[in-house]
């Protein structure tokens, strides 16, 4: 029986692996800020897990835009392909 490692293989791992930490922390916390700045113009059918699935794009683009292939034109281009995907908008 083979045991899953505690450390990652190689950077690529790592990178993931660390990406998924950092998303599962802020997430909540940006699920949260989202009504606030949307205050008085979003719909009231807009519910937690639409905001969760939002802020879930927004931090994936966040760490988009800080890595250093990354920036702001390649998480707006994240944003916009995810958008494209989905007919009812982001999910």
């Amino acid at each position: 029986m083979e045991r899953e490692q505690d450390h990652p293989l190689n950077t690529r791992e790592f990178t993931a692996k660390w990406h998924g930490i950092v998303e599962e922390h802020v997430v909540p916390s940006l699920a949260a800020v989202l009504p606030k700045l949307m205050a008085g113009t979003t719909p009231p059918q807009v519910g937690a897990e639409q905001w969760d699935s939002l802020a879930r794009h927004l931090a994936h683009a966040l760490q988009v835009a800080a890595s250093s292939p990354g920036g702001t034109q390649a998480a707006v281009e994240y944003l916009q392909q995810v958008a494209d995907q989905s007919p009812e908008g982001l999910r």
